[in-house]
């Protein structure tokens, strides 16, 4: 029997918070399930050195790797690494970005064996099965020097049919905090945050995500199901501290208010967040989460312009937003806005309609994206290749990510930002904007001399292990 090594490369969240691999943390509950041995590195955790040593030390046949789209140059350099010393371990990537890329990365990277297609819950168990690889759906692998891709199976249905994650393959008291005040009695600077799943894929189509390429559509686990895990955190592992990873947590109103109430039942000892719509929330809904503990909903907003949503494909009412935002922070229940500065068709007068709808909402906080990210396979990334901002070459450079800068440039993104984060409209006269952030003005200045030095050769480009590279 193989063994297998599931690897979560470092440096691979988008910030510095990281919080338990939940991904392979399923794939291993499944391995689990079958008795097939297996073993998680986190990179967050341990490092480059610990990979490696985990490698030499594990000795696996298989070797799963995350690869997420902006971080696809770590997970390339552990697979690379990990061929190196087993050539004839199974080197398997998986997670959205060879989803969509897997042609390009078996074409361009000879150390990947496999690349994991959608969810891949049971492609590694049918992996060590030693199945032939034309018979396990939802993968990518080489045949005769060329690229075969297998049809992707159904989604998973029934999430209640999934082993839990295998949570005893971490210490999870490991993983930092990721919060600020107390709330009954858990301090949130102090307790480590961990996600889990309700549910799976979005109701939502926006055309700058790649949910819907991941997981196709929307589904969620029965309450029990998912009370089960939570008891199994806090009462055999002592996690107080929940993150629900979920794009929308509470989209069926009835499984939400019994989950709610099964933890306010059940006695757990946890608070938590969740990441919703506003137009799945309501005034029953928001007193269940509050009695259950939930101390922050953070309501994927975007942008209040009415022209701008309706580009993005997300045809929500500005004023069902507002009114969500208010309705929430009457439930004392505490609303995170998550906005992009930069969107397709973002002008100053479209930023200044979100100040004004921020100025009457009041979220107690906003999330600002600093430009729109490009993802392979969205509609945001065809519009991007149409207008020469981006081509597929980009994603076998180490950069990061792309910032969608056709209609504004890095400056006027750092602009609209920081008139978002003071809520303070923008004038008419761009002289004045400029004045106000002149800071910004003196960084691109300092950005485009740089520039200019590397291309005449008097200066380099520096990498640091812990920074990413971004292209704007």
């Amino acid at each position: 029997m193989k063994k297998v090594l599931l690897v979560n490369p470092p440096e691979s969240g988008m910030g510095e918070h990281s919080s338990a691999p939940v991904g392979l943390l399923y794939i291993a509950g499944v391995l689990q399930k079958h008795d097939i041995p297996v073993k998680i590195v986190d990179g967050f955790l341990d490092g480059w050195k610990g990979i490696e040593e985990a490698v030499k030390g594990y000795q696996p046949g298989i070797i799963g790797i995350t690869c997420h789209t902006y971080a696809r140059a770590r997970a390339l350099r552990i697979a690379k690494s990990a061929k190196e010393i087993l050539p004839e371990a199974i080197v398997v990537v998986g997670g959205a970005h060879p989803t969509v890329m897997a042609k390009q990365l078996l074409e361009n990277y000879p150390f990947i064996d496999i690349a994991a297609i959608g969810e891949a819950d049971y492609v590694l168990r049918e992996v060590c099965e030693n199945k032939d690889y034309s018979a396990i759906p939802g993968i990518a692998y080489r045949e005769n020097g060329r690229v075969v891709i297998n049809p992707r199976p159904d989604v998973i249905a029934d999430l209640d049919s999934l082993p839990f994650p295998a949570w005893n393959l971490l210490d999870l008291k490991r993983y930092p905090s990721d919060g600020q005040g107390v709330y009954r009695g858990i301090d949130l600077a102090k307790e480590p945050r961990i996600s889990v799943v309700f549910s799976r894929g979005c109701v939502g189509d926006c055309n700058f995500c790649s949910n819907r390429l991941m997981w196709k559509r929307w589904r969620h686990r029965s309450p029990g199901n998912m009370l089960g895990e939570l008891e199994l955190l806090n009462k055999t592992f002592g996690i107080k501290h929940i993150h629900f990873n979920d794009d929308c947590f509470s989209v069926n109103k009835k499984a939400t208010i019994e989950l709610c109430r099964g933890i306010t039942d059940r006695k757990l000892n946890i608070v938590f967040d969740i990441v919703t719509r506003t137009d799945c929330v309501d005034a029953e809904v928001l007193q269940a989460l509050k009695d259950a503990g939930c101390y922050r909903v953070c309501f994927g907003i975007e942008t209040a312009s009415p022209r701008l949503l309706k580009i993005m494909g997300k045809p929500i009412n500005v004023k069902e937003q507002e009114e969500a935002i208010k309705l929430t922070n009457r439930s004392g229940i505490k609303t995170l806005a998550l906005l992009i500065a930069g969107c397709v068709g973002e002008t100053r007068d479209t930023i200044n309609e979100t100040i004004d709808f921020l100025n009457r909402a009041q979220p107690s906080a906003a999330g600002i994206a600093n430009g729109l990210m490009i993802f392979p396979g969205t509609r945001i990334y065809e519009i991007a290749k149409k207008n020469g901002v981006i081509e597929d070459s980009f994603w076998l450079t180490d950069y990061a990510w792309k910032m969608y800068t056709f209609e504004n440039s890095p400056l006027w993104l750092d602009i609209f930002s920081r008139a978002l984060e003071t809520r303070r409209r923008l004038s008419r006269l761009r002289i004045v904007n400029l004045v106000r952030n002149h800071r910004f003005v003196s960084r691109q200045i300092g950005r485009r001399i740089k520039s200019f030095l590397m291309i005449c050769g008097l200066a380099k480009q520096k990498t640091a292990g812990g920074k990413y590279k971004v292209v704007r």
